[in-house]
């Protein structure tokens, strides 16, 4: 549904998000899910952008090139299915040279019986020591150091923007 509605409409996030939202609520009345949904964009000076929204998954994480790290807040809203008549907001983050966007299904940081911020502040952790790492070593790491054992399901998708940005023609 989201790929449908988002090649259909040149919206925000938000606008495609709460669209969705509406569909949802439609064709499944008594569910919820969570989505995040966002946009990579370079402008004409050969700089990233990151436009996104969130109904209430877990948020992206940034991390530059010499590993700080940043979850990203904005955008946030409610799960799918819980009033499709709010409206829903976006935010745009501006990507630094080398930076990696992670963003995760939350079975890559919930472990049972402990609280989701460890997970987390994990995440962090790990992620920051495999900055200079290729994305495919990467995030095969992340699996490796995260998961454990778990009975949920783990996604995760991660791009980087170039060290050096390049203007585009």
């Amino acid at each position: 549904m989201l790929r449908g509605i988002a090649c259909d409409r040149q919206e925000p996030p938000g606008e495609i998000l709460r669209r969705l939202d509406v569909a949802h609520h439609a064709l499944y009345p008594h569910a919820t899910a969570t989505c995040l949904y966002s946009l990579l964009d370079q402008d004409e000076h050969g700089r990233w952008s990151l436009t996104y929204s969130s109904a209430g998954h877990p948020p992206p994480l940034l991390v530059s090139a010499e590993g700080d790290t940043q979850y990203l807040h904005g955008g946030h809203g409610l799960l799918l299915g819980v009033d499709p008549r709010l409206p829903r907001g976006h935010a745009t983050e501006l990507l630094p040279a080398g930076a990696t966007v992670l963003m995760y299904t939350d079975g890559l940081i919930e472990r049972r019986g402990e609280d989701l911020t460890h997970g987390m502040t994990r995440l962090r952790q790990h992620t920051a020591a495999l900055t200079r790492e290729g994305l495919d070593t990467f995030c095969d790491e992340l699996l490796t150091g995260m998961a454990t054992d778990h009975a949920d399901d783990i996604a995760l998708l991660a791009v980087r923007t170039p060290a050096h940005p390049q203007n585009t023609p």
